[in-house]
């Protein structure tokens, strides 16, 4: 055999070929008087390389809003794919492919991608996606406290992104004296200042606003300062 491999029997012989490739294989027989007659079969025998599979995703982390994901396959000798995105949807079988992960209800998506050769060697490859909540909040620059429930109250609006747990508003007067707080992401600040039967309403004006938050996506500590102005 042309992998250097020599057997000997008049009976059926087993070879295992270790290599991928296409082999030669000869036959020799040899009479009692010694003999000899050879027949080569060329290319008789062929094996198969076993594919390797490997892509790349051009992000590993979504958010709601943007989970589109571009995946480019790297595979070696593989001619037939199997996508699976880990999210309950069919199967892709192109070669290169893309997928929406925005809007679904999942913490993370495992993708694999199998490879296959026309004689059905396979591989598989993998890759997590993780899903990250996107910080959005809106900080309002005016509010007007005059009892006509249009506007009352100066309160940050945050949609997503944040601990609600780990969060103080500060509003400081134009000395610098703080004349308001809350850790309630709920309660905002409704233009009164002072303490036990001395409440107040602020003049109007601009005033400064201090936010300390917490970043859920991961655990960063923010501090974010503006103005707002009192009208009445």
């Amino acid at each position: 055999m042309s992998d250097g491999t020599v057997l000997s029997g008049c009976g059926s012989v087993t070879n295992t070929f270790e290599q991928a490739g296409c082999y030669d294989i000869t036959l020799t027989v040899s009479s009692a008087n010694n003999c000899t007659s050879s027949f080569t079969a060329n290319d008789m025998i062929c094996v198969e390389a076993n594919p390797i599979a490997a892509f790349s995703p051009s992000i590993n982390i979504v958010t709601e809003y943007d989970g589109q994901i571009d995946f480019t396959n790297e595979s070696i000798g593989a001619t037939n794919y199997s996508w699976n995105f880990g999210d309950g949807t069919a199967p892709v079988t192109d070669e290169n492919t893309s997928h929406d992960f925005g809007g679904q209800d999942q913490e993370s998506w495992i993708v694999s991608l199998i490879a296959s050769t026309p004689l059905g060697c396979a591989d598989t490859a993998y890759s997590t996606i993780v899903y990250q909540e996107e910080l959005i909040f809106y900080v309002p620059n005016t509010f007007t406290p005059d009892d006509d429930d249009y506007n009352p109250v100066f309160q940050p609006v945050f949609t997503a992104g944040f601990d609600p747990y780990d969060y103080v508003l500060y509003i400081y007067n134009r000395w610098g004296e703080l004349i308001f707080e809350s850790h309630d992401a709920t309660v905002g600040w409704d233009g009164s200042y002072g303490t036990n039967r001395e409440i107040e309403l602020v003049q109007d004006g601009t005033y400064t606003w201090k936010i300390e938050f917490k970043v859920t996506k991961n655990d960063e500590h923010k501090i974010v300062v503006g103005h707002v102005n009192v009208l009445r």
